[in-house]
This record gives structure tokens, C-alpha cells and sequence, in this order.
């Protein structure tokens, strides 16, 4: 049954997925009481001497997080109508391939695309080909990746999962606020599409590192080096134009012309390392300072939905604030470790199994003692 069916209780579906999961007790993280109370989010107890031994992808196996909105991206993807688009997503919502490293096998091909970027002004004379094309040093799987850069939103395992997962869903919920008050109906299929391949190629950009932190990621014509990737990757696969410029515009809208100047500009650098002619291809209008004419509407709702940072970003940097005074008076760390491995592994993991965001809600909503008895039930000193 599809995970998303409103007769599947939610609280129900992430006991059972939580209680399959591992051989501790589960905990949760939640007091029962209070009108505001965020619902039940049922994590697995572990020692923090044990918790400080697992791996990223250890940490997404043991999450509720990842359970939840990895089974609901499934089934949005296995309800795509487009064949090849459908191939791409599932693919990539397993195990992340980006085709476009076979145009590149070598460094010599690796510093013509480097230079062929600079001559445009697109990246910087100190960038180079490994930021551009990071290695591959271990399997990249979506589910255990981190939604954003160190520092950004949902930075820890399993991370972009939530983040596709609620820009997806806001995407489709303002589609239906257009239809409600406005009349105007727009293709949900095409923001579908868009949204579950916009982020692809963040596995490969934001490899985890011994560090328990994200490879540094540039930036290629102003934004991040994925988003650039991520669109040369779907030209190089010979997607839909359509889907294209969606994809293009979900960092920056098209609505006056000092804005459409950005994903205009997207285009043309992915366009570069996909070695295709963005007119040409129809993923510009003829002039080449435009997007396609008329401009399709649900692009905009596929950069509306993600939006998610504007909150995100900032209650991850203040949740792990809270979470530093924690390490500190519980789990041993010293003023030096809060900016060392020993802490990022501890915020990982306290991330990927409640997220931030739910335990910013504690705080905010039952104050300090209940988030820090929250973050107790879910790594247990010593």
C-alpha cells in the first residue's frame, strides 16, 4: 500500500518502521503533553561509545526520518508517467550515477571543461577540475546524503531526503492553492519530474568526509556547484526541455529580468559541460537571454517549494547550539571538541534520527530541560 495513503496513520507507520530497526529500546523523544506537541517521531536508544562508531550511511539505516520519506519519494517516483524520467529518478533515488562523468574520463577532458567555464566567467581561476568533478571515493546512495552543504540545511544523514520530500510537498500543495483561488491548473507531473531530480547530484558534490562533514562545494555561475551539475547532467541524458528549465529555475525564478538573468545563466554553464547548444536544444528562447517563451508556470512553484532553507538553514545553526551545551554537560566533550569530529558525529546522528527541526520545536515549545531530556533518549551517555 502506498505510504502515502491518508489511511495510514503516520504514528503507526513509524512505530512499526522503528521497532523493526534494531535491537535497542526504543525511545521516544517526545513528552505526551501540550497542545503544540510536534507528533511522535520513535527513535532507537544507543550508547554514545557505540553511537560515535557508525558510519553516515549507519546512522540513515537506524532513522525514522529516512523510512518515512524515503518510501513517500518512491511512490511519488513510481507514479511518474514519463518512462525515462521515471528510469532517471529511481535510479538515482537508489544510487546516484551521474552520466555525466562518462563525457569526462580523463583529466585532460576534465581541464578543457575547466577552462571552457573560466573563459565564460562562470567559475574562478583557483577552481579546480576535482571541485568541479569530485572523485568518487565510495558508493553514493541518496537516502544517507545531507540535504546541503556543512552548515546548511538539513546537513546530516538522510537530510536530502527530507528536504526533496517537503519541497516536493509544498510544490504539489501550491498547485492546489493556484487551482482553488485562481482557476489556474498547472501540470503536476512536470513538478514532479523537476523536483525529484533537482537535487540528484548531491550525493556526489557533498561526499562525506572522515570528518563527519560534507566536501566544501563551489560555486558555478553564482550558485552551487550541484545545481549546475544536476541540470548538465539531465541535458547530457536528453531530457525534456521542460523539465530542464525546471530544473534550472529551482534556485532562482524567472519573474523580472534582473532575476531570469541567474537560471539564463545556469543554462549556459551546464549547458557547457554537457557540450550541448542551449538554443538550439530549446531549453532557451532563440535570443539566448531568456527562458522559453511563454515561460511555464510550474517552474516557479518547483523554486517556490525549495524554500525550505529560509527556515532550515537557521534552525540548524541554532539547534546545534543548544546541542554544543549538551555535549558538554553530558557527554563529555570539552569546550575544544565542538568544532571536531567527535561533535559533528554526535550532531549527525542526533539530526538524521529526529531532525532539527523537531527538536527546535521541543525547545521552543517546552524549553531547554525537555530538549535536552529529548536528545538523552536518543544517545545515552557513556
Amino acid at each position: 500500500m502506498a505510504i502515502w495513503d491518508k489511511s495510514i496513520d503516520r504514528r503507526d507507520f513509524l512505530k512499526t518502521a522503528a521497532g523493526a530497526a534494531a535491537a535497542f529500546a526504543a525511545a521516544s523523544i517526545l513528552p505526551k503533553q501540550g497542545s503544540a506537541a510536534p507528533r511522535d517521531i520513535e527513535t532507537t536508544a544507543i550508547k554514545f561509545s557505540e553511537m560515535e562508531k557508525l558510519s553516515p550511511t549507519e546512522m540513515a539505516k537506524r532513522s525514522p526520518l529516512r523510512e518515512y520519506g524515503y518510501n513517500w519519494l518512491m511512490d511519488k517516483a513510481n507514479g511518474l508517467q514519463d518512462e525515462t524520467i521515471k528510469k532517471v529518478v529511481l535510479e538515482g533515488l537508489k544510487s546516484p550515477k551521474p552520466l555525466i562523468l562518462k563525457k569526462y574520463p580523463d583529466k585532460a577532458s576534465k581541464e578543457a571543461c575547466r577552462k571552457a567555464l573560466l573563459a565564460a566567467g562562470y567559475i574562478k581561476e583557483e577552481n579546480t577540475i576535482d571541485q568541479i568533478f569530485p572523485e568518487v571515493k565510495n558508493k553514493l546512495n541518496f537516502w544517507d546524503a545531507a540535504g546541503a552543504g556543512w552548515g546548511g540545511h538539513h546537513a546530516y544523514p538522510c537530510g536530502l531526503i527530507t528536504h526533496v520530500a517537503t519541497d516536493l510537498q509544498t510544490g504539489l500543495s501550491l498547485i492546489e492553492n493556484y487551482e482553488q483561488f485562481f482557476g489556474y491548473s498547472m501540470n503536476r507531473e512536470l513538478l514532479t519530474e523537476a523536483v525529484l531530480l533537482h537535487d540528484l547530484t548531491k550525493p556526489w558534490i557533498l561526499q562525506w568526509t572522515p570528518d563527519h562533514k560534507c566536501l566544501p562545494e563551489i560555486k558555478i555561475a553564482g550558485t552551487g556547484c550541484h545545481h549546475i551539475q544536476q541540470v548538465a547532467d539531465c541535458m547530457y541524458r536528453g531530457l525534456r526541455p521542460d523539465v530542464v528549465v525546471a530544473v534550472a529555475v529551482s534556485h532562482d525564478h524567472a519573474g523580472w529580468p534582473s532575476e531570469e538573468k541567474k537560471p539564463v545563466g545556469y543554462i549556459k554553464a551546464a549547458a557547457i559541460i554537457a557540450g550541448k547548444d542551449p538554443i538550439k536544444e530549446g531549453y532557451l528562447a532563440p535570443d539566448g537571454e531568456t527562458l522559453p517563451l511563454p515561460r511555464r508556470p510550474e517552474s516557479f512553484l518547483v523554486h517556490l517549494g525549495d524554500h525550505d532553507f529560509v527556515l532550515t538553514s537557521g534552525i540548524s545553526s541554532w539547534t546545534q547550539e543548544y546541542l554544543k551545551k549538551v555535549a558538554l554537560s553530558d557527554y563529555g566533550l570539552t569546550k575544544a571538541d565542538p568544532d571536531s569530529s567527535k561533535f559533528y558525529n554526535l550532531r549527525n546522528y542526533v539530526y538524521s534520527q529526529a531532525s532539527d527541526m523537531h527538536l527546535y520545536q521541543i525547545l521552543v515549545d517546552q524549553g531547554y530541560d525537555a530538549f535536552r531530556q529529548a536528545v538523552l533518549d536518543i544517545v545515552i551517555p557513556g
